[in-house]
C-alpha cells in the first residue's frame, strides 16, 4: 500500500486498515513531519525532520513518539510539535547529550498533594513501615 495524506486523529487512525504485508505512512495533512507508521499489528507515531548543522542538511532523522494505542493523537502531536522544534533547532530529541533540562524525579501523589522521592527513600520507609515493624527477617536488609 502506498503512504497516504490525512487528518491524523484517534478516529481515523482506528479505520485505518492493517497491510497484508509489510508497512505504510499515513501522513497529517496539518503538521508536516508528523505521520503514523501502520504496520501488521502495531501503529507509531513518528516525526522525521532535517537535521541542519552550519546552515546545511547534515541527515534526515526520524523519531518515534510512541504507540498509537497507548496514546492520544494530541498528545502526539504535542510531542511532535517539540521534537521538530529541537530538529530544526540542530538537536537530535533523543540525544542526551543536549538535554536542556535534567531529566525529573518522578513525582508521586501522596495525600493530595506531590511528593518527588528517589528509589534510596522509597526503600527506606519500606524497610521502616513493613519489614522493621513486622520483625521480618533481617537477609532482607
Amino acid at each position: 500500500m502506498t503512504d497516504i495524506r490525512i487528518s491524523l486523529t484517534d478516529k481515523a487512525i482506528a479505520q485505518l486498515p492493517a497491510p497484508k504485508e509489510g508497512w505504510y505512512l499515513a501522513r497529517d495533512k496539518e503538521l508536516k513531519g508528523f505521520f503514523v507508521v501502520i504496520e501488521k499489528r502495531r501503529r507509531t507515531f513518528t516525526v522525521q525532520g532535517d537535521l541542519r548543522r552550519g546552515g546545511k542538511r547534515a541527515s534526515s532523522i526520524r523519531v518515534s513518539i510512541g504507540d498509537a494505542s497507548e496514546m492520544s493523537t494530541r498528545a502526539a502531536r504535542a510531542t511532535a510539535k517539540e521534537y521538530l522544534a529541537q530538529i530544526s533547532r540542530g538537536r537530535h530529541p533523543k540525544d542526551d547529550k543536549h538535554a536542556e533540562e535534567p531529566h525529573p524525579v518522578p513525582a508521586i501523589a501522596i495525600g493530595g498533594r506531590v511528593a518527588s522521592i528517589t528509589l534510596r527513600q522509597a526503600w527506606e520507609r519500606y524497610l521502616d513501615a513493613h519489614l522493621v515493624r513486622k520483625n521480618r527477617s533481617e537477609k532482607m536488609t
